[in-house]
């Protein structure tokens, strides 16, 4: 099925949409769990977040995505190694799922879920979720005991963003701000280690930490490399040996001592305040992405007052 078949579908779907379907009309129609697969593995270019997005298996995954190409037959991945390429037709039909999922999403939870409830949903950056905003969300709570709040996670960077949710706090580069959207911090990147390891370490310059045991998070552009290119240092340095693929697990392995940490400031900075962690050095190495807050329903007035407190609470 080429490309302009596809657009030709999608225009003839559009079309008559606005016609109410016919008692005998019959819809051409994939299985569900195959377009939901598709749908997130294409979304996210990735077959593993998919399956994290979706709680299954990698397997599965993949099972479905060939499932729907054998069903449409056409193929919609260009596949080398681990990475995911998107064929034309795939590139075209994406956007089609992703605006109807996000439709019948949207129209759900009007129409059932929020019936007689003080509702507020959020879309957030895991590690920000997990290391910024559960530890202080109980004081918006306090100040709105009837409201109910419902949290899920994403690991979509902008501008990969969700309609979904009343609020969304991502993590990405945005080309310019607005009333509804706005950067919530100005992170930096940091060295941390735990007070024992600093202890039986001592205090270390650019040539001890170049030989250190380091902890490395993996799906950083700004990595350990680009640290040390910023600061300047030139000569050789052992590479990490201990790497996790989640900012914290590695902020846990700094905690139990396991090495110096790269990390982002805002993701430590309760660790920082506790003790837990310690800044080696005063080198900050400003981070090329921030964490912004947008706000997709303006209608509801618990988003926008959350809008707002999130925002006096950070500053």
């Amino acid at each position: 099925m080429g490309a302009c078949l596809i657009k030709a579908l999608i225009n003839a779907s559009c079309s008559m949409s606005h016609n109410a379907p016919t008692q005998h009309s019959h819809r051409f129609l994939p299985p569900l769990n195959a377009l939901k697969a598709f749908e997130s593995a294409a979304r996210l270019q990735s077959l593993t977040k998919a399956s994290e997005e979706l709680n299954v298996t990698r397997a599965a995954v993949s099972q479905q995505v060939k499932q729907l190409e054998h069903y449409l037959e056409a193929t919609l991945f260009e596949r080398s190694g681990s990475k995911l390429t998107l064929t034309d037709d795939a590139q075209y039909y994406l956007p089609l799922l992703t605006q109807m999922f996000d439709s019948l999403s949207v129209g759900t939870e009007q129409l059932f879920e929020r019936k007689g409830r003080n509702l507020l949903t959020l879309n957030v950056a895991q590690s920000f979720c997990h290391q910024w905003l559960i530890p202080r969300v109980s004081e918006f709570k306090r100040l709105n005991p009837n409201l109910e709040i419902k949290i899920a996670t994403t690991s979509n960077p902008y501008p990969n963003t969700s309609q979904t949710a009343d609020i969304e706090i991502i993590n990405g580069m945005l080309p310019k701000e607005s009333q509804l959207t706005e950067r919530l911090t100005d992170e930096h990147w940091v060295l941390v280690a735990s007070p024992s390891y600093l202890k039986q370490h001592g205090m270390m310059e650019l040539t001890d930490i170049a030989e250190a045991e380091k902890i490395s998070t993996s799906g950083y552009r700004e990595n350990w490399t680009y640290w040390f290119n910023q600061v300047g240092y030139c000569d050789d340095w052992v590479k990490p040996k201990l790497h996790f693929d989640h900012s914290l697990l590695a902020v846990e392995a700094a905690v139990c001592g396991l090495g110096i940490l790269l990390v982002k400031d805002v993701l430590v900075e309760d660790q920082l305040k506790q003790g837990e962690l310690i800044k080696v050095g005063e080198w900050k190495v400003p981070c090329e992405t921030s964490h912004y807050i947008l706000c997709h329903n303006p209608s509801n007035s618990m988003a926008v007052e959350f809008f707002d407190w999130l925002r006096h609470s950070y500053n």
